[in-house]
């Protein structure tokens, strides 16, 4: 995939540590670099934002915070997107002028509202919040546009070796394979770009492999616990059909009632996956 100019968003505001509960205060010091790829935000699409954080003097956050980062639509005035994370390293670890730098990937998801015009307006907004007691600080807002993507997005039915999806209270979602799990995907006979998510329990599935195939071609073997991968596609990997078979296969699977304590899970478990999505390119 060929790299695009990416616009930069840099913000330098300072914010006062909050000192009551779910009181929105204004200076803490901290720089704020923001690049997108691609450069042109599209729905139904992934997505990846890179965060640039560097502290100046003065920065002091606990590590009970995360970050919030949430895309609010401007014309219904509600949450379009949101990626609220932890960083990768800990906010008691932040030092003054060591610009901590990471990445997330995400799919920016299909819009449901009827719009006639090739965009819709998103206010893009970054900042820390404590969930414990609602502490709030605001670092970044920025009025985006994101295009509506021409692209139908391709249907993925969910066959043989999966488990029903499941949720948290937090709107989290997965699903369990066993230790093979078929895709049949609908083939848009065009470049496309495969994104998945997933994770398993390292310390119970130690050295634990997870083949990915094309139509029976290998496509991938990961070793990671945690992953979020992307692929490019080309049509002739897709075949002439209709569809083509996503296969995920396992080495290792474990079954929980055997590992932990009070569980009557039965099941045969191998890889969690977070989200499999199929876009054209």
């Amino acid at each position: 995939m060929k790299k695009a100019l990416l616009p930069i968003l840099v913000v330098l505001l300072l914010i006062a540590f909050p000192a009551c509960k779910k009181k929105e205060t204004k200076k803490f010091p901290v720089n704020l670099l923001v690049e997108f790829q691609p450069s042109n935000l599209r729905d139904a699409y992934v997505t990846t934002v890179k965060y640039h954080w560097t502290p100046v003097q003065g920065f002091n956050l606990s590590d009970d915070y995360w970050v919030f980062v949430h895309f609010w639509d401007v014309s219904t005035k509600t949450m379009y997107f949101l990626d609220d994370h932890k960083p990768p390293v800990p906010f008691s670890k932040w030092e003054p002028g060591k610009t901590i730098v990471y990445d997330r990937t995400f799919v920016l998801p299909e819009y449901i509202e009827e719009i006639t015009k090739k965009n819709f307006p998103v206010d893009f907004t970054v900042g820390f919040y404590n969930p414990k007691t609602g502490d709030k600080i605001t670092v970044f807002k920025k009025r985006l546009n994101i295009e509506i993507n021409p692209e139908v997005v391709p249907q993925i039915i969910y066959g043989e070796g999966w488990y029903s999806e499941e949720f948290d209270k937090e709107g989290k979602t997965w699903r369990w394979m066993g230790k093979t799990a078929i895709c049949r995907i609908e083939n848009p006979r065009k470049t496309s770009i495969l994104y998945i998510s997933g994770f398993y329990p390292s310390p119970i599935l130690k050295d634990q492999k997870i083949r990915i195939y094309i139509n029976d071609k290998v496509l991938d073997e990961i070793t990671t616990p945690d992953f979020k991968k992307i692929y490019v596609l080309e049509p002739s990997l897709l075949g002439d059909e209709d569809e083509f078979e996503l296969k995920i296969e396992t080495e290792k699977t474990f079954i929980p009632r055997q590992v932990y304590k009070n569980s009557k899970d039965t099941r045969e478990l191998s890889v969690a996956f977070r989200k499999i999505f199929l876009c054209v390119k």
